[in-house]
C-alpha cells in the first residue's frame, strides 16, 4: 500500500499508521519487525551458505513455535522475510514441547535414534560469523515493491 518504505520508514513524513480504532502501527513498531525479520532471514541465508545449498533446492522449511504459527507465509514472503512459496513454508507449532514429550516417552529403541540424531548436531554461532553483520543490515530492508 505504500505506507513503509524499504528503509522501514512511515512514507509520507507519517508518525503512525492507524490499524483499528486506537490501536497503531508505530515506527518502534516497524524498526521491532525489521530486527526480527533481519535476524532470521540473515541466519537462514548464512546456514544455507554455509552448506552449499541453493534456496530453490529446498523442499521444505518447518516454521516452529507461535511464531510459526501465526505468522502469515504470503505476508512473510512479501516482507523478504521466506523467500519460498507458501506451499514449501510449514507451521509445525511448539516443537520444543513435542520434543519433550517424545524423549520422555521414548522407548529404548527411539532413545538411541535420539541419541544418534543429536550427535550429528551442530551448534552455529551466527554472531560468531564474520558475514552476519552486513548480511543482518541488508536483510533488514523491505523489499522494494
Amino acid at each position: 500500500m505504500g505506507w513503509i518504505e524499504p528503509s522501514g520508514r512511515l512514507a509520507e513524513g507519517r508518525k503512525r499508521l492507524p490499524l483499528d480504532g486506537p490501536v497503531y502501527l508505530t515506527q518502534r513498531d516497524i524498526r521491532q519487525l525489521q530486527l526480527a525479520k533481519g535476524a532470521i532471514a540473515a541466519g537462514w541465508k548464512l546456514l544455507l551458505e554455509r552448506r552449499g545449498v541453493e534456496t530453490d533446492s529446498v523442499a521444505r522449511v518447518h516454521l516452529a513455535g507461535a511464531f510459526g504459527n501465526y505468522v502469515s507465509r504470503t505476508g512473510a514472503r512479501r516482507i523478504g522475510l521466506v523467500e519460498l512459496p507458501d506451499e514449501k513454508v510449514e507451521p509445525v507449532g511448539n516443537t520444543a514441547l513435542l520434543g519433550a514429550k517424545l524423549a520422555l516417552f521414548a522407548t529404548e529403541q527411539e532413545i538411541h535414534e535420539i541419541a544418534e540424531l543429536s550427535g550429528r548436531i551442530e551448534h552455529v554461532s551466527l554472531a560468531a560469523d564474520p558475514s552476519f553483520h552486513d548480511v543482518f543490515l541488508d536483510e533488514m530492508r523491505f523489499p522494494d515493491r
